[in-house]
């Protein structure tokens, strides 16, 4: 049974009207080899996105000629950076509008030839059995249904396959109160649409019920002072630097990683 079509559609209206009221020079566009984060997006170097970034390619062990899958892939930063890594890669998102942008960046970074950009739904892959070496996606899972997308990357990567997602984690209980409380307030911008859930124990438990393999979590940084920074009195340089330090100080206490809001989920498929 599929997913109520009004789901699907809420999720594409709410994403076209993002893309459509940004308004990104070539400049801004432009993904190069060195980007490790989306220059369209420059708060994600302060979020710590290029440790997770590393880690994703490292695990998935990115090389020339390898099938992935970017599953949600937005307005298309890492289907482009992994396309100029030589990796052949197909993005699908819901979002009609985003797909026309993600086109137009392949084509500024000269890899359209490497990269098939669909329209789809990422719960009802339409790619055969087995067909990918590696999944990705940044900021997905959390808008789907768990086990309908594990079952779905289960069949189409091929044995031994792995998937990385960067993701928005519900393991933290002061987080999901801030999440569910400031937004909207205090000048903090609602920025989630209607449909999504951070990934909590009970979304991780569904993804292992239904994924054929392991599934983990890994936080090569600690995003959870840092979160602070969206209430304007601490958004300045010195505060942030401190936000910043503190974070960095959690990285370096395991027992502690749950506190972050993001968390890079890995799996691996069995043989």
């Amino acid at each position: 049974m599929k997913r109520p079509k009004s789901v699907q559609a809420r999720e594409a209206e709410f994403w076209d009207t993002v893309v459509e009221e940004s308004d990104l020079s070539p400049a801004e566009s432009l993904v190069r080899m060195e980007d490790r984060y989306d220059p369209c997006v420059p708060w994600l170097g302060f979020m710590g996105l290029h440790r997770f970034f590393d880690d994703m390619i490292k695990f998935i062990d990115c090389s020339p000629g390898q099938r992935i899958l970017d599953l949600g892939c937005g307005t298309g930063f890492l289907s482009i950076a992994l396309a100029l890594r030589g990796a052949q890669v197909n993005g699908i998102d819901i979002s009609p509008k985003s797909i026309e942008i993600c086109r137009r960046r392949a084509a500024l970074a000269g890899v359209q030839d490497r990269i098939d950009f669909q329209v789809m739904d990422c719960e009802n892959l339409d790619f055969p059995d087995g067909h990918f070496d590696a999944v990705v996606g940044s900021f997905v899972l959390h808008h789907l249904d768990l086990e309908r997308v594990a079952l779905s990357l289960s069949r189409v990567l091929r044995a031994n396959g792995k998937v990385a997602c960067i993701e928005t984690m519900g393991l933290n209980p002061a987080l999901m109160l801030a999440r569910r409380t400031l937004p909207g307030r205090f000048g903090i911008e609602k920025a989630s649409s209607e449909d999504e859930a951070p990934i909590d124990k009970a979304g991780l438990d569904r993804i292992r019920n239904h994924f054929s393999g392991e599934v983990t979590v890994t936080n090569p940084d600690v995003v959870f002072l840092r979160m602070g920074g969206y209430l304007s009195f601490l958004n300045n340089p010195p505060v942030r630097a401190l936000l910043k330090a503190g974070d960095t100080t959690l990285r370096y206490l395991p027992f502690l990683h749950f506190f972050s809001y993001f968390g890079l989920v890995k799996m691996e498929k069995t043989g």
